[in-house]
């Protein structure tokens, strides 16, 4: 699994990009990306589609967004190219405050997502999804907390050691090495 590309932006369209990897070229369909400048430095969060007749990569500009993604692939009946199309057409805060208010109305706008499907997320994912950012005072957090979760720490064990650390005024790789060094101890 690819977690990551950091690379050089050599095309930027509305549905992908492509990045130049140390010279190997990886063509990445995005969801909201913004604008970025063709020959800057790009790092994106990615999930690796691989189906009997199709393979592809989708790349996030945050783990919020690819950990909406999971979510959502996760739903019965809601695969990564509904996903995708959910996500490219909402965003993270306006997506959790419908589930969250039940907003069927909203939900069956999504490209994807019919009166079945709109019922089906907000059944499968009601009170799993994260709604509040301000919980901890970094903003980090959340990406820390998923990147902790994805190394395969357990969720007492990352919620104990957020409360800890989450109250200083780090960057996100600061402060996930501070959380790792707790979870040693």
């Amino acid at each position: 699994m690819i977690y990551g590309l950091k690379g050089i932006l050599v095309v930027q369209n509305v549905t992908d990009v492509v990045l130049n990897v140390n010279n190997v070229f990886y063509e990445v369909k995005v969801t909201n990306i913004s604008e970025k400048t063709i020959g800057s430095e790009v790092f994106l969060y990615t999930y690796q589609v691989i189906r009997e007749d199709d393979e592809y990569l989708i790349g996030f500009e945050t783990l919020r967004e690819k950990d909406l993604f999971m979510q959502l692939i996760n739903v019965n009946g809601v695969g990564p190219k509904t996903a995708l199309g959910i996500l490219t057409a909402t965003n993270p805060d306006r997506f959790f405050e419908a589930v969250a208010t039940e907003d069927l109305s909203y939900l069956k706008k999504l490209p994807g997502v019919g009166p079945k499907g709109a019922s089906q997320i907000i059944l499968d994912l009601k009170g799993k999804l994260q709604t509040d950012t301000s919980k901890g005072t970094n903003p980090h957090e959340a990406e820390v907390t998923l990147a902790l979760s994805n190394l395969g720490f357990k969720k007492a064990e990352i919620t104990k050691v957020m409360k800890k650390v989450s109250l200083r005024a780090l960057s996100a790789n600061e402060l996930l090495k501070l959380a790792l060094n707790e979870l040693r101890k």
